[in-house]
């Protein structure tokens, strides 16, 4: 089943995005660890630097990326794969 899911908010800063994305994580690899997930996020205020170097501090690390492409406007979108144990 294909699923698309959204998170928005004006109110977070980069290290509450870690926590978001870490907890994301988490719960990935518990409860979905031979599963392919995609986490795409669009953050404007944030360098790809800064964007490189949130996303590698990521436990256990993604399978793919980061990949951090500048979009038209300098919107920076991560994509992040993770996927668990290929058994």
């Amino acid at each position: 089943m294909k699923i698309t899911i959204s998170i928005k908010s004006d109110q977070l800063d980069a290290e509450a995005l870690r926590v978001l994305l870490q907890a994301i994580r988490t719960c990935e690899m518990s409860h979905f660890p031979t599963k392919l997930i995609n986490i795409s996020i669009v953050a404007p205020e944030m360098s790809t630097e800064e964007m490189k170097t949130l996303l590698t501090g990521i436990e256990p690390p993604y399978d793919v990326g980061p990949i951090v492409l500048e979009l038209d406007g300098g919107l920076y979108l991560p994509n992040a794969v993770g996927k668990g144990d290929s058994d």
